[in-house]
């Protein structure tokens, strides 16, 4: 018997039905763009009322976590530092500048704001020793600090790749509840990861328990302090179920499973309960499951259907607040002149945005279609699981495929068109997949145990791997037999490898150091590196490189001002040309002519972020 057939049944509340209907949805979408900012109350007879409290032109998901007393809410800035966004006096004021601090730099990856909104806990990249020549060391670190930007204090400082975000405040704000593990991005491994508690006077951890994945999306405390809901990904299909912990002793127990995603929206204020939101009938829609002890004591019900695009941030008081994106990161396609150092068509997104998120392109062997991620509507940046896009470069006709790996896995379409090759988890085992993409099966090629999954890349011909130790020394492997040999040393290698088409050269970057970024090529048969280009420019969204197929030039892109995407010459005799300008090219792929490329992006919109509160959930 499993977890999830212990679990209440589920039945609706009487008089609520959900109507997934197309009129239903065309209403409620044009009651949403018709409403004024702040919204008028939007209720539906059963004492629920919805507002549109505030739009922005900030299209990420930078409203981090539950605002405090109702009105502050913490985001990120463009350039990293921290930002709080006052509802009451639609005023945001931006209280740290750590990105201008001489040999040293951060960048804010996360922050909570404690409940009654005096203190901040925030999660920081810290990166030292940035002064000309020489090497950048990088920590990972927790810290608190004033609302007012005051009293800032290191609590935990972990050499990276370390990650330690914070999830939760305790009522009585003397711990944060936060989830550890070691590596960050694409090189955590599931069955690494550890809730902790954090003591907010002097930073010692007490390890809660081990969940068995990478990341968990959300996390919610009890009104006592005693017990914490959290989302968590089900099975490889990427549904997500809610799961409760004891925080005293670590004991957890399923509180929500079953078909569907269901995701967590916050403990009721009295600790009665746990809402969440869930697809799991026709149609999205808010439900409650009734709580004793932290455990389920009766059936979930149905509190309002046809409630869509929602991304849950919790409760603050008797409020509830959710955000809804209205611009995703979306791939863009556009044919390139890399010689002429121009676009000859505009990029253009390759579905609607109303469909769904899409990121990470790459092209198939002879160009003919493109392979990419997509993420559900609404809550993209947060979902657990994507499924696989298949587009036809010929038709525009896409074909969508299970994915079953969970999120921070990349794509490589290897030298076959039939399969995709993903590098990632899958069981428990991290390493290079081959996925067939008529029968959908699973086949592992090579196990990489030892966190290589950022840096690693491929020859055309999927029999070489290459990849960077030390951030300064650059290896070969052989797939078949896993012989690895030294190929070079290149000083502060950063992240990816870039392969010619011909294989006969790899593209690496050096830095992020001022004055020391440099583009070097790397020989695969043997040689000296050769650098290319050296400047201060920082291209941030470097790490895919590529080579045109004549060899004569590299494409890169560049994720901070300037943004665009860049033409750098082989042989050093051209100053580096900004072929296209004004957009942010994540995963930059180059088509194997040299003629098309890829990119995933999305562009500051009026009203591409809303935040939304909801009046009466909790009852009188």
């Amino acid at each position: 018997m499993n977890a999830s057939s212990l679990l209440p049944r589920t039945r609706r509340r009487a008089g609520h039905t959900i109507k997934a209907s197309a009129a239903a949805l065309v209403a409620l979408a044009s009651a949403v763009a018709l409403t004024p900012n702040p919204a008028r109350g939007q209720s539906d007879g059963d004492g629920l009322v919805f507002r549109r409290v505030h739009t922005s032109t900030v299209n990420g998901p930078w409203f981090g976590g539950l605002p405090a007393l109702g009105r502050f809410f913490t985001s990120v800035t463009p350039g990293g530092d921290l930002a709080v966004y006052d509802l009451a006096e639609d005023r945001t004021e931006v209280i740290t500048n750590h990105m201008a601090r001489g040999d040293s730099a951060d960048f804010l990856i996360y922050a909570r704001i404690s409940p009654d909104g005096d203190r901040i806990a925030t999660f920081w990249a810290h990166f030292t020793g940035l002064e000309r020549g020489k090497r950048a060391r990088s920590e990972n670190q927790l810290r608190v600090i004033g609302r007012d930007g005051t009293g800032e204090r290191t609590l935990i400082s972990e050499p990276g790749p370390f990650w330690l975000s914070p999830l939760a405040w305790t009522p009585d704000g003397r711990s944060i509840i936060a989830q550890q593990r070691e590596g960050m991005g694409g090189m955590a491994v599931p069955g690494d990861l550890e809730i902790v508690e954090v003591s907010m006077e002097d930073g010692t951890r007490r390890v809660i328990t081990r969940l068995d994945v990478q990341a968990i999306p959300s996390l919610s405390v009890s009104p006592d302090g005693r017990y914490a809901a959290y989302g968590i990904a089900a099975d490889d299909t990427g549904n997500r179920d809610i799961h409760a912990v004891d925080l005293t002793d670590g004991r957890s127990w399923p509180l929500v499973a079953g078909n569907g995603e269901d995701r967590l929206m916050g403990w009721h204020p009295d600790g009665s309960g746990v809402f969440f939101y869930s697809n799991r009938e026709l149609g999205w829609g808010i439900w409650r499951l009734p709580v004793e002890s932290g455990r389920p004591a009766g059936d979930p019900e149905l509190i309002r259907g046809d409630v869509w695009d929602m991304v849950p941030r919790g409760f603050s008081g008797d409020q509830f607040f959710y955000v809804i994106h209205r611009a995703s990161p979306q791939i863009r396609t556009a044919n390139v002149d890399v010689a002429a150092g121009r676009l000859v068509t505009p990029p253009t997104m390759i579905r609607a945005p109303s469909e769904g998120w899409s990121r990470d392109p790459a092209w198939s062997p002879d160009g003919s279609h493109l392979a990419f991620l997509d993420y559900p509507a609404g809550d993209g940046w947060d979902a657990a699981q994507a499924r696989l896009g298949i587009r036809s470069v010929h038709t525009g006709e896409t074909r969508f495929l299970p994915f079953p790996f969970p999120s921070g896995a990349r794509l490589f379409w290897g030298p076959e068109t039939g399969s995709i090759r993903v590098l990632g988890h899958r069981d428990g085992v991290r390493g290079l997949f081959h996925l067939d993409l008529q029968t959908g099966a699973v086949t592992l090629l090579r196990e990489f145990p030892d966190r290589r999954n950022y840096t690693l890349a491929f020859s055309p011909d999927g029999r070489t791997y290459y990849f960077h130790r030390d951030r300064s020394e650059i290896w070969a492997g052989d797939m078949a037999t896993g012989r690895e040999t030294l190929l070079a040393r290149v000083e502060g290698v950063d992240r990816r490898i870039g392969v010619s088409p011909d294989g006969s050269t790899l593209i690496v970057r050096t830095g992020p150091n001022v004055g020391e970024n440099r583009i070097v090529l790397i020989p695969t048969g043997g040689g000296e590196p050769r650098e290319i280009w050296r400047g201060e420019r920082v291209l941030a969204g470097g790490p895919f490189f590529h080579m045109t197929p004549d060899n004569r030039y590299v494409v890169a892109g560049e994720f901070l001002p300037p943004e665009g995407i860049w033409r750098f010459s082989t042989d050093g005799s051209q100053e580096p040309l900004q072929i296209f300008d004004g957009e942010r090219p994540g995963g930059l792929r180059m088509s194997p002519d040299g003629r098309r490329i890829a990119y995933w992006t999305w562009a500051a919109q009026e009203g591409a972020t809303e935040v939304w509160v909801i009046e009466g959930l909790v009852g009188g």
